[in-house]
């Protein structure tokens, strides 16, 4: 059956490199698919148009890393109603963590995973095992992943055994697919819960210097120079981190590398009070290190940003500071979070805009993505596409039913809203 044409009309079009950037434009989609691309027109409306002025429209949100506990705790969130949350947010597609119970180390878990969200709004990305059980001790079968779908490889930690990388990025190297590593070492002050500074010291609490994500970091880096292969650093939090990372790239090595949009928002001293909703791992750093992270996401140094949607049960968030389980459920959020500190970090509208583009858009799909997958709004392309307003902040209420959802329109330093998501699948407007 033939679906009716829609036309979404006078949004500021977000594609860096686009003739029309900058512009505003109408934008028709039929049977799914977009029919064309062209400056906004002063046609008499119709009745299945969408009037979005004043808003900016560039392709679908991604995000790559995702926790919605499914399968294994569904009670904490579920795949439903994380990626309901997700299209809140304004993600077309969201990359699920592997680490479920039990985890995806097989082709029939990211088939699973793919069937199970086909009809959704917000679409996912499967990341599959890295090891067997993610137990780090014997390579999953990454060719037949890749078949059932899988997009990286990951065990949603950091890899103990030197060897393990090594055998990973070389088995994974013909692939082209990215091997992930969390830049974080748990041996190392292992105790800590928070980073160590003049807060953890205020408090009384265990800390984790950013000393034990360097040297991961740097481990990591040396065998990615001996083996070659495609490395990713999920979360760095550190300037030294980042420091780290760009000598590599500089170097051209295959290195990428992200954050979470709370290490962009906030500082360890945003813990004081014993706050709960603050309690990270990695954890939030000093201010001079989220002023290097709001530096790297402007020059490009950060590939992406994640929201590290991390769900908890009651049992599990409401409890003293030391037992807590880390993680904030902040999807719904993660893109005007990451507008407003990139504007308080001094970035105008339009570089602030252009730079969620690259950690939101270009980015992900640079890292996910095959040598067919485009990287902005083409003609004749599956629709799917995010509609972004700059100004006043507006959150929806979170379709999460975690506890630590705490981002809401109140919370300080968010900015602009999204109005909503079209994908093949369907829309979704807050």
């Amino acid at each position: 059956m033939i679906q009716p044409m829609n036309r979404f009309r006078a949004a500021t079009l977000l594609q860096p490199g686009h003739p029309l950037h900058g512009k505003a434009v109408d934008i028709v989609v039929q049977d799914g698919r977009i029919a064309s691309i062209a400056p906004a027109s002063n046609a008499a409306s119709e009745a299945a148009d969408r009037d979005l002025s004043g808003c900016w429209i560039s392709a679908g949100w991604w995000d790559g890393q995702v926790d919605f506990r499914d399968p294994g705790t569904e009670r904490a969130e579920g795949l439903s109603n994380g990626l309901a949350a997700a299209a809140q947010g304004g993600f077309t597609r969201v990359a699920p963590v592997a680490s479920t119970q039990p985890c995806r180390d097989q082709p029939a878990e990211v088939v699973s995973l793919l069937h199970r969200a086909a009809q959704a709004v917000c679409g996912v990305i499967p990341i599959a095992a890295l090891s067997k059980g993610c137990d780090g001790l014997q390579l999953s079968e990454a060719f037949a992943l890749k078949e059932a779908g899988a997009c990286a490889f990951s065990d949603d930690g950091p890899i103990k055994r030197p060897e393990m990388l090594r055998r990973a990025l070389e088995y994974n190297q013909p692939s082209g697919l990215p091997v992930f590593s969390d830049a974080h070492d748990a041996d190392f002050q292992p105790n800590g819960v928070m980073h160590e500074g003049t807060m953890s010291t205020a408090l009384g609490l265990g800390g984790n210097s950013g000393e034990s994500e360097l040297l991961r970091v740097n481990r990591d880096l040396d065998i990615l120079r001996y083996t070659g292969g495609r490395l990713h650093f999920p979360v760095i939090t550190t300037a030294a981190g980042l420091d780290a990372v760009r000598a590599a790239k500089e170097e051209g090595r295959a290195i990428t590398c992200g954050t979470t949009v709370h290490h962009l928002c906030w500082t360890d001293q945003d813990v004081d009070g014993f706050n709960t909703d603050m309690k990270l791992m990695p954890p939030l750093r000093s201010e001079a290190d989220r002023t290097a992270l709001r530096t790297a996401a402007l020059d490009g140094t950060l590939d992406l940003v994640v929201s590290d949607h991390r769900p908890r049960t009651p049992e599990e968030h409401d409890v003293d500071f030391v037992v807590v389980k880390p993680g904030i459920a902040g999807v719904h959020a993660a893109g005007p979070a990451l507008f407003g500190a990139l504007k308080a970090h001094g970035a105008g509208e339009l570089e602030a805009l252009e730079a969620l583009h690259h950690l939101l858009v270009a980015g992900p799909r640079n890292l996910f993505g095959s040598a067919s997958t485009t990287t902005g709004l083409t003609e004749g392309q599956p629709a799917e596409f995010t509609v972004f307003a700059p100004g006043a902040a507006s959150l929806p209420d979170s379709a999460s039913k975690a506890p630590n959802a705490f981002y809401n329109t109140s919370t300080t330093g968010v900015e602009g809203r999204v109005i909503g998501t079209v994908t093949p699948r369907g829309s979704h407007w807050n």
